[in-house]
């Protein structure tokens, strides 16, 4: 039986990985103010639990620095998002809409703040995507450099995590149940459903 689940793991982990790639490029495409590159990571997370969720965050992360080599120095919160979706999926957050959504505010929260600290020690408040933007008119305004970078961190990674495990949320309640039942976290959404 835990062969079984493994190998669904191993099959899910670049189903994930694709899935953060396609979300991220409809964003940029359509110059979206969201990330959306964490989809597949919050769904291996909450389905799989918080290591296969913690892979495929890494190689999303891997994946893109290779066109944009600062996104590796964001690795953490990669790691930290599928961490945190596996240990939510695992408390059934995902099995309620509005636990789902706040969920989606804690992991924005959590993500900000990490951001945050790399932003401001390594970028010098600005990070590498549009939060640059807002932290430098923040900074303009008169505001401390650390407060810029945690307001526009912060505010968009809520503004990306919310909507993001909505969608989760979403995807989960379609997976059928006898999938479900062979997934290492799928039990808990089975007992909700």
């Amino acid at each position: 039986m835990k062969n079984n689940k493994l190998g669904l793991i191993i099959f899910l982990i670049p189903i994930g990985i694709a899935v953060n790639f396609v979300g991220g490029q409809i964003a940029v495409l359509l110059k979206l103010p969201l990330f959306l590159d964490s989809i597949g990571t919050f769904t291996i997370g909450a389905i799989c639990g918080g290591i296969p969720g913690m892979i495929v965050g890494l190689i999303t992360c891997l994946s893109i620095s290779i066109t944009n080599p600062q996104t590796l120095f964001y690795l953490t919160n990669y790691l930290l998002v599928g961490l945190l979706a596996g240990y939510l999926g695992k408390k059934g957050v995902f099995t309620v809409l509005w636990k789902t959504l706040l969920g989606g505010v804690l992991i924005g929260i959590l993500a900000g703040v990490s951001g945050t600290l790399i932003s401001y020690f390594l970028f010098n408040g600005f990070g590498i995507s549009g939060t640059g933007v807002i932290a430098g008119i923040l900074m303009s305004s008169g505001l401390p450099v650390w407060v810029s970078a945690l307001i526009s961190n912060m505010s968009a990674d809520i503004i990306d995590k919310v909507p993001t495990a909505f969608i989760v949320y979403l995807i989960i309640k379609n997976i059928p149940r006898k999938t479900l039942v062979k997934l290492p976290q799928g039990r808990i959404f089975l007992k909700a459903g």
